[in-house]
């Protein structure tokens, strides 16, 4: 993952090539990998290549999984994308880096002549309601983050430490804790949806509260009980 912002290229006209997946969410600041196969996004792994380079990535609505629908629904909010590096494999399929670049609203879709799909979106920009506020959740997010650091982060403490030192925007260290929290899709969904960052502060410190208990109820669960039970053995 990262820490870095990269800016929308200047000449971004609006449309974005979606790429839809049921269990992903990408927040602005974040890369992930992502292994493209299927032939309609190898085409339009070509056509970002041959361009600006934007994928956006746009999680399916679970209700929309068992239908067999030809273009399920997606919810609204997405995440636009800028293709870092990729390697384009012997059987055609393409292994890429994409950063997460902004977030984004669908407005409608375009283009239905492609096997891909198009939307026509704007972009959404963090609002700071409070800035106190703001600053006082920071550093609560912080603390519980470091209380509950899942074993798999992507985001480890000296990481985190880095991104204090760099003095990165408040809503931005929300999005990178949020996908490194261990948080289910429908709550990182949540997140990407809200673009106040206070709202969003406690909305994640809301999934991580659960994320806790979860994690208690499990160690309770497993933890030998005392005295143990009489045997006849």
């Amino acid at each position: 993952m990262a820490g870095r912002r990269i800016e929308m290229p200047g000449d971004f006209d609006g449309v974005a090539r979606l790429f839809p997946l049921p269990n992903l969410v990408l927040f602005p600041g974040v890369i992930q990998a992502l292994n493209i196969f299927e032939p309609r996004y190898r085409m339009m792994m070509e056509e970002a290549l041959d361009g600006d380079g934007l994928i956006t990535m746009a999680m399916l609505k679970p209700e929309q999984l068992s239908t067999g629908i030809e273009r399920p629904t997606l919810f609204e909010t997405v995440c636009v994308g800028k293709i870092l590096t990729h390697a384009k494999l012997d059987d055609g399929c393409y292994n890429l880096l994409l950063a997460g670049v902004h977030r984004a609203r669908i407005l409608e879709e375009v283009s239905f002549e492609l096997p891909f799909r198009k939307a026509r979106v704007e972009l959404i920009n963090d609002e700071v309601e409070d800035e106190q506020l703001a600053e006082d959740l920071r550093q609560e997010i912080v603390e519980r983050f470091l209380e509950i650091l899942p074993t798999n982060s992507h985001l480890d403490r000296e990481s985190l430490e880095n991104l204090l030192d760099s003095n990165v925007a408040t809503g931005q260290l929300i999005d990178l804790i949020a996908y490194s929290s261990g948080a289910n899709p429908l709550q990182l969904q949540q997140l990407l949806d809200t673009h106040q960052v206070c709202q969003r502060g406690k909305l994640i410190l809301k999934a991580m509260r659960s994320l806790e208990n979860n994690v208690a109820s499990e160690q309770k669960m497993q933890r030998p009980t005392f005295p143990p039970d009489f045997s006849l053995n």
